[in-house]
């Protein structure tokens, strides 16, 4: 990691920090550093619904996200450092990862229901809860990061999104039978009582981001190779996936 010294005072605090250290991860934001505890960040156009979402979720003592502290000189925004790892890239993750990453994106759902963004909608959903824009603790997750795409909709558009990614689905290294069971478990994890129809949920993410425009470049061309292998292994997928409904050992 480079770094570079930059004098910056924090609103309210009145205390300067020195350094600024560039960090890794983020990897649909550019510019982000490390000042201190805190966090600068380019602000995005969906910034004033991000802030106020950040508000929210401190205001119902949610601690798998950062806090919002105001804007600096330079016109970042400033949150909260959350000390942890970040993957760089998508990967296999344990059961366990998977399990605590369900749980904690419920719970963010869960401090959204009496939020006023949400409108009429579900919840608030984060967007883009990928292992990637999540914070590991000893190897758990324990916080989400950028809430740039976060938006009023419903659970489970996130879940759907989420598991894709936290499961890789659409790696063609990996046996379809296994990613349905692991998809089951995942959805059991987030809502043991829920009869979620996951693998409709995640072709129709994928089928979302394979028709954005405005994401990075290959998002699109990965997104529909993705959704390729989920439709060629469909089969599979489903009658794994409905044979371990109700039974997975995540739901007890």
């Amino acid at each position: 990691m480079g770094a570079e010294d930059q004098d910056a005072e924090d609103p309210g605090e009145g205390r300067l920090t020195s350094v600024e250290v560039k960090l890794a991860g983020g990897r649909t934001t550019s510019g982000v550093v490390q000042v201190g505890d805190t966090v600068r960040r380019p602000i995005s156009p969906n910034a004033d619904f991000v802030h106020g979402l950040l508000r929210h979720l401190e205001s119902r003592g949610f601690r798998g996200a950062p806090r919002y502290l105001g804007m600096d000189a330079q016109g970042r925004e400033i949150l909260t450092f959350l000390p942890g790892e970040v993957p760089q890239e998508l990967g296999e993750f344990s059961d366990a990862q998977c399990v605590a990453a369900a749980r904690l994106l419920r719970s963010l759902h869960d401090a959204t229901t009496d939020c006023t963004l949400r409108g009429s909608n579900e919840v608030v959903c984060h967007g883009d809860a990928s292992p990637c824009n999540c914070v590991f603790v000893d190897g758990i997750p324990q916080g989400f990061i950028d809430f740039d795409s976060a938006h009023a909709g419903t659970r489970e558009d996130d879940v759907g999104y989420a598991a894709w990614l936290w499961l890789d689905i659409g790696n063609r290294d990996l046996d379809p039978k296994v990613q349905g069971h692991r998809l089951c478990d995942f959805v059991s994890a987030y809502d043991p009582a829920a009869r979620l129809d996951a693998p409709q949920l995640i072709l129709s993410a994928q089928q979302r981001l394979s028709l954005r425009l405005d994401g990075p470049p290959g998002n699109r061309e990965w997104a529909q190779a993705c959704l390729n292998w989920t439709q060629e292994n469909w089969s599979q997928i489903k009658t794994a996936f409905d044979s371990r409904s109700g039974g997975s050992e995540f739901a007890r």
